[in-house]
């Protein structure tokens, strides 16, 4: 049975939301015979997750040393089973036919991302203000948008064929920004397309990782960047492609 494995990191506070998120992957509606598995990490021997869904074997849930999302993420990448791998943090809601439009895309080309809806403390909504144009992504686009501080996307929307994740290393062993490290990478190597429409709701909430004032220490905000810059830069020169 094709399969799409949804990997999710799970932090002290981001839990708070993961039955919304469950009850979204619920409500998706896949093409064909296609099935999702649900591999969630907990960042830390923490119990949070303990009652929080009912027996489901789509999911499995494991924990480890704390060591922030791209090495949970990465523990939760080993138990992935589908040929292909979807982001999607604790704290956000997929919108219905998110996964059926990845997994047709992605009958295109190796990687895509989509478009994302800001979900406001007080239940409001807004549109994210700097979506590229819908379909093929014009090679170093998002490499460029990163240099220049303005990435347009938001990389908890990313998915991919999952021989391609693990062929570029994952996601980058750093204390945030992981996910923008990967898409750098998968970008250099091969096509990827953008998704208009929506995929997900993205929570706004004091609880969130990027929400913590220690988060945007500047030294260490610009060396997260500035490892994914390095890595993609290396593969370019290397001119390594995907095929």
């Amino acid at each position: 049975m094709p399969t799409i494995s949804i990997i999710t990191p799970v932090h002290n506070g981001g839990h708070h939301y993961l039955d919304e998120a469950y009850q979204s992957l619920r409500e998706q509606k896949l093409p064909g015979d296609w099935e999702w598995q649900w591999c969630l990490q907990e960042d830390g021997h923490t119990g949070i997750t303990a009652g929080v869904f009912p027996e489901d074997p789509r999911i499995s849930i494991e924990s480890g040393m704390p060591a922030r999302a791209a090495v949970a993420r990465m523990h939760g990448l080993t138990r992935a089973t589908g040929e292909l791998i979807r982001n999607l943090d604790a704290d956000d809601v997929l919108l219905p036919g998110a996964l059926e439009r990845d997994i047709e895309t992605l009958e295109r080309v190796p990687w895509c991302v989509s478009a994302c809806i800001d979900l406001h403390r007080d239940g409001s909504t807004s549109p994210g203000p700097y979506d590229p144009p819908a379909g093929p992504v014009e090679p170093g686009r998002f490499f460029d948008e990163v240099v220049e501080k303005r990435l347009s996307v938001q990389t908890t929307t990313f998915a991919a064929h999952r021989q391609l994740v693990l062929a570029l290393g994952g996601w980058h062993a750093l204390t945030g920004a992981e996910g923008i490290a990967l898409l750098l990478a998968a970008e250099v190597v091969a096509p990827g397309e953008f998704i208009a429409e929506p995929s997900a709701f993205y929570r706004k909430h004091p609880d969130q990782t990027t929400a913590a004032d220690s988060y945007w220490n500047p030294a260490e905000a610009a060396t997260r960047i500035e490892a994914g810059i390095q890595r993609a830069r290396a593969l370019r020169e290397a001119g390594w492609t995907w095929r």
